[in-house]
Formats: C-alpha cells, sequence, structure tokens
C-alpha cells in the first residue's frame, strides 16, 4: 500500500488499560493505518472527529458525558462516512442493541481479543473498499492484514491477547474445526500475478470462502507458505468434506493444478489453532505420491501407518563406491531404480516416504561434496537439496529424479562433450530464457521440454557452456533479482519471494541465506543503514 491513503482509527474507552491494549494489539503501521491517540469520552470524539478525520471508530457503549449510543447516534447524522463499532460486556447486550440502529458495524465483546479486532478492522476496510475508487486496494488491505495475524497463530506457541475466540465470530469458543487446502503448485493458477502476491492470495481466498457458504468461518492464507489457505469454522467433519470436494471440482479447471485437503476433527479453540495446523501437516504427510487430488481426514487414515524404508544400508554403502569411483551410471542406477525412486507414485509411496528417501540421499551427497569439493561444494548440494525439495513438493516424480540425475551430474567427473552449434545456440536461448523469466515456475524437465532436447543432455551441455549447472543458474538469477529489489524498492519480503518464483517464504529465507550469508531481513537492515 505505498503512496497510498493512511486510514486512521480512533478508539474510545473510558478505561486507561483497555485504550492501551487496544491501541498496541496490532502493528498498523504494517497495513498503512494509524492508530490516533484514543479519547476518553463520547464528547472527546465529537470534538476531534472534524480535525482529525476518522475513518475507523471503535467506542465502549458505556462512557461518561456522551454515551456509545448517542455517539454512535450523533456520528450517523454529521459524520455517515465514519465506519464504526462498539465495544461492551455481557451484561449490556439489551442497551447495546440501539447501537444497530444507530449505524454501528460490529458488536464486540469485552475482553476483546487481538483475533477480534482484527475482524473487526478488516470488516471494516471491506465496507469502506465498497466505496472507495480504489476499493481493490483495500481488500487486498484487508486480506493482507487477516492472513498476517491468524498466520501468527500457528508459526508462535504464544500469541498475546488471545485467550479463545468470542461470539463475535458467531464461533463457539471451542469444537472448531480446521481445514488446510495445500495447493502444490500454485504457480499454474495465474502466471501474470506473479507481480501481486496479495491478489492472488485475495482471489483464491474469496473462492474458498463462496464456495464453503459459510459466512461465519475464517479464511486465511499462510503469509510464509503461499499455497497453504486455512479455513477454521465450526462445520463439521462431513460437511468441510462436502466443502472441500466443492473447492476441488472448482479447481479442476485450471490444467494440472493438485490440491490436497487435511481436515481435522471439531476439537480445538482458536488459542490452540497451532496444533491443529500442526496435525494438518501430520495428514497431509499420509497423502500418496500422486498427481491427483486427495481429500484426507483425520481418523479417515491409519494413523500408525508403518513408513516403510526404501533405501537400505547395502545401497547406501554401493552409492558411496560409485561417487568416489566416479561412475555415474551405477550411482543414477543406485538413487533411481535399486530404490523404486523412479516408480514411487506406481508402488504407492507415501509423501512422507519420498521427502524421507531424498533426504537420505541429499545427505550422502553432501558429505561427498564436502570432502570432494569442500564447502563451495557443500554449499551448491544445499542448493540443489532445496530445488529437489521443491520437486517433491509438486508431487512430480519425473522432476524429483531429474533433479537428483542433476545432482549426480554435478559430483561426477567433468566430462568434455562436443556439442554442435545448433546445441550451444539452444544453451545460450536456454540462458536468456532464465534471464527474462526467473519469476516462473523453471526446472531441468520443463526447460528440456519446451527446447526439444533430453533432460540430461540439457544439464551436461549446459554445465560446460556456462559453468554451473542449470539449477544453480535459475537460483543465482532469482538472488540478484531478490537483492535487487531489496536495495530499491520498500516491497514486503514475503512478496519479493514471490515476485523471484518462490510460493513458500520459509524456503525462500533458506535459500537467501545459503547464497549470501544472512537472512533477508538482515539484508535489507544493512540495505537501509547503507543509506
Amino acid at each position: 500500500m505505498t503512496a497510498k491513503k493512511i486510514y486512521k482509527i480512533l478508539i474510545a474507552d473510558d478505561e486507561y488499560w483497555t485504550r492501551e491494549k487496544l491501541c498496541h494489539m496490532i502493528a498498523w503501521e504494517k497495513y498503512s493505518l494509524e492508530c490516533l491517540e484514543p479519547a476518553k469520552d463520547g464528547e472527546e470524539v465529537l470534538e476531534r472527529l472534524a480535525d482529525e478525520q476518522v475513518d475507523i471508530l471503535i467506542t465502549d457503549i458505556n462512557m461518561p458525558f456522551v454515551n456509545g449510543v448517542e455517539l454512535l447516534s450523533k456520528l450517523k447524522e454529521s459524520y455517515p462516512e465514519v465506519v464504526a463499532f462498539v465495544i461492551s460486556g455481557y451484561d449490556d447486550f439489551d442497551y447495546v442493541k440501539e447501537s444497530f440502529m444507530s449505524g454501528s458495524v460490529n458488536y464486540l465483546v469485552k475482553p476483546v481479543t487481538k483475533i477480534d479486532l482484527v475482524n473487526a478492522i478488516v470488516k471494516a476496510l471491506q465496507i469502506i473498499g465498497e466505496r472507495e475508487n480504489e476499493k481493490l486496494q483495500l481488500l487486498k488491505a484487508a486480506s493482507l492484514i487477516q492472513d498476517r495475524e491468524y498466520s501468527q497463530l500457528i508459526t508462535e506457541r504464544k500469541a498475546p491477547y488471545v485467550p479463545g475466540i468470542s461470539n463475535n465470530n458467531g464461533m463457539e469458543p471451542a469444537g472448531l474445526s480446521f481445514m488446510m487446502i495445500k495447493i502444490h503448485n500454485l504457480h499454474i493458477l495465474d502466471k501474470c500475478s506473479r507481480s501481486d502476491k496479495n491478489l492472488l492470495s485475495y482471489k483464491i481466498k474469496k473462492e474458498i470462502s463462496r464456495l464453503s457458504r459459510d459466512e461465519n468461518a475464517v479464511v486465511f492464507n499462510h503469509i510464509y507458505r503461499s499455497n497453504e489457505f486455512i479455513m477454521i469454522t465450526s462445520k463439521g467433519e462431513k460437511e468441510l468434506t462436502r466443502t472441500a470436494e466443492k473447492i476441488r471440482i472448482f479447481f479442476q479447471k485450471y490444467q494440472d493444478v493438485c490440491l490436497t485437503f487435511c481436515i481435522t476433527a471439531p476439537s480445538y479453540s482458536i488459542d490452540s489453532v497451532d496444533r491443529a495446523y500442526r496435525d494438518a501437516v501430520t495428514l497431509l504427510m499420509t497423502r500418496k505420491f500422486q498427481k491427483i487430488d486427495e481429500i484426507i481426514v483425520s481418523g479417515g487414515q491409519p494413523g500408525s501407518q508403518k513408513m516403510a524404508s526404501h533405501f537400505n544400508g547395502e545401497q547406501e554403502k554401493q552409492l558411496k563406491r560409485a561417487l568416489k569411483s566416479g561412475n555415474e551410471e551405477l550411482a543414477a542406477k543406485t538413487v533411481l531404480e535399486e530404490s523404486g525412486l523412479s516408480r514411487c507414485a506406481e508402488k504407492g509411496w507415501t509423501y512422507i516416504e519420498v521427502k524421507q528417501t531424498v533426504k537420505r540421499l541429499m545427505n550422502i551427497f553432501a558429505d561427498f561434496a564436502a570432502e570432494a569439493f569442500g564447502n563451495k561444494g557443500l554449499a551448491d548440494i544445499e542448493n540443489l537439496s532445496d530445488s529437489v525439495d521443491k520437486a517433491v513438493e509438486y508431487l512430480d516424480e519425473q522432476q524429483v529424479c531429474a533433479a537428483l540425475l542433476d545432482t549426480i551430474d554435478y559430483l561426477a567427473p567433468e566430462s568434455r562433450t562436443s556439442p554442435n552449434a545448433t546445441m550451444k545456440g539452444i544453451v545460450r536461448e536456454v540462458a536468456e530464457y532464465i534471464d527474462a523469466h526467473y519469476y516462473e515456475e523453471l526446472s531441468l524437465v520443463s526447460l528440456a521440454a519446451d527446447f526439444h532436447v533430453e533432460s540430461s543432455y540439457l544439464s551436461k551441455v549446459f554445465r560446460q557452456e556456462i559453468g554451473e549447472t542449470l539449477i544453480l543458474y535459475i537460483t543465482r538469477k532469482r538472488m540478484e533479482k531478490a537483492k535487487n529489489y531489496m536495495r530499491n524498492s520498500e516491497t514486503n519480503l514475503t512478496e519479493i519471494a514471490f515476485m523471484v518464483g518462490y510460493d513458500d517464504y520459509t524456503y525462500f529465507s533458506r535459500v537467501f541465506k545459503k547464497n549470501t550469508g544472512v537472512s533477508p531481513r538482515e539484508y535489507r537492515n544493512r540495505c537501509l543503514e547503507g543509506n
């Protein structure tokens, strides 16, 4: 929201600690919002409205001089553009009904939690957006507030001011269900939105909410994992399963998009949503490693199923011998054929079985690289490992195998091939394409297909002509672009990650630190200090 209007919020309450708590619950400046110095009573509010151009008013119902109901009545008459809602205790419910007749947007019960306040602000911004020219900007801003604040609940064990969910949301304090919707290849949905993560997120959440037909449900996008959308609702498992099926059918119009729905039992409250998220991720691990949609309900899968080991000690010894002797063919055969990885989808491997097998292989490669090439080799393997992990997340068996072969090729003694002029030209075209399309989903498999070349041959010739593997070249270009954005714009870091081709901020941050030695936040802070 750079260079956009700053919306002003005024809080009115005769209790000092209530005013202070509400003023400091949210980092308002992150969202182009300004929380004005709070007012002590309704009379002060009326005196300040004209001069301070208030957009949103949060007022207690019981205040001296001019109470909340009187204040809202005068507000409706003289300042109808101000969006207002009231706060009070349970005992005042009958009395506060009058506030709705006076134009109040919402009724919040004391004690007001952080989530109550977030929901109210989001609703207020949506109302303002409906009547202003910059409607889309405001709706995106409201969406971002919701995403950031709710994401804190699933990434932090303890969140301040969130003792439980109140009746403000129409949900019971406990007995909530949790559904995680994982879009394994988010980039397919809207390539044009690469420059606007918030717009893509807003559109997807809007469709999920529409299909759920539950106005009380909370739908948000995990701010650090853009391909995960969360729904918190009082619906039961059967209703949520039907909702998941509707969402699955809707997304079928996007070719090759693959979804996983992880549905937990209705046994959570808003303050235990971090546990619900961990339970959903555990369910995700049990899905089949196949490019097909899957709906997983807690209790519907064998919870204690034993994970098979697909790479034994003898195969590990054989792989190490092959790497040491430079036998690339034997290394590839051990990794792909003898482990069964090249047929993992056909054999019904689970997501976690593929992840664990790949992790074990990459650890072996990392040990060999550190011994053979030192720190640079280890750093390169870590970057290649991130590429393999991403292929796993896409549920793409072919891409996983190609990325592992690319890693083996990097570790093997460099053999000089004699590519013809045509192939050298293709390599230059591939490099130019990466330079221009770094933000798209790029892989050895997809580029080889686009340029009609066999992937292993492209890998070898690219490394010979450019001086580094194709995957490492893509990573380097993305990091260069990310650093440029950090130096020359105020764009949020999670948005920058999306703009350079990463839909998982945690993954982007890890890659960035491996390549620069500092986290994205540290790098940006250094740039600001340098200015």
